[in-house]
């Protein structure tokens, strides 16, 4: 069975929650994005990682906006799932984004990295590195259209639903609105998405998931 949860910020008693520590081999749990166990590189992060690592089911995560990406990019990329993906450790792995992965019966699409909630406070450029670059995710639409996945996850929603999320959501970031496109071109099942700290379904097809484990039908 597959899972979505949102933000972990680096909190492990999230991984002690009735409902994940229930999960078993077979399964899998889907982060969807601000991982954030990834981020000063010591021993005691490297221990939380090793012990979600040896977990019988697998952990996934794609990153948001408040991520240590350079340390993330020092992890090998391996073949996952039929599709690419760093391996953090053991049974924990980082999905990339554009990449389409196959876990049981369903097909998943992974799109990470996304801007902060107050990156209208500071200086948006802080921000750049968390954001896939416009020309990798033009090559990504490009090969999009009319493709059916079950499942998309994300940090950053598509615009159009974080403005019902958001009154004062604005579209100058590309990438909410880059992903208005995604969806457009996908014959979607359902798409989970994470940044609001919100367990909620926004419509049918999407829902912003936070601290519950919410199971893929």
């Amino acid at each position: 069975m597959l899972y979505l949860t949102g933000d972990t910020h680096g909190d492990y008693r999230r991984f002690e929650r009735k409902e994940i520590r229930h999960l078993k081999q077979g399964d899998v749990l889907v982060v969807c994005g601000d991982f954030g166990f990834v981020w000063e590189g010591g021993k005691k992060e490297e221990k939380f990682l090793q012990k979600i690592g040896k977990r019988k089911h697998h952990t996934l995560f794609v990153p948001g906006a408040n991520e240590n990406y350079d340390l993330l990019r020092q992890y090998p990329e391996v073949e996952y799932a039929g599709g690419r993906a760093r391996q953090i450790a053991g049974n924990l792995y980082q999905l990339l984004t554009g990449e389409t992965y196959r876990l049981g019966e369903k097909t998943l699409l992974a799109f990470g990295g996304g801007e902060a909630l107050d990156c209208d406070i500071v200086d948006r450029t802080l921000y750049e590195d968390q954001l896939p670059k416009k020309e990798e995710l033009d090559a990504v639409l490009a090969r999009l259209e009319g493709q059916r996945v079950d499942c998309v996850v994300s940090y950053e929603p598509p615009y159009s639903i974080a403005a019902f999320l958001d009154l004062e959501a604005k579209p100058d970031g590309y990438y909410g609105l880059y992903l208005d496109q995604v969806q457009k071109r996908l014959q979607l099942g359902q798409w989970f998405f994470g940044k609001y700290h919100l367990d909620k379904r926004v419509t049918p097809r999407f829902m912003a998931v936070y601290e519950k484990a919410v199971p893929l039908r």
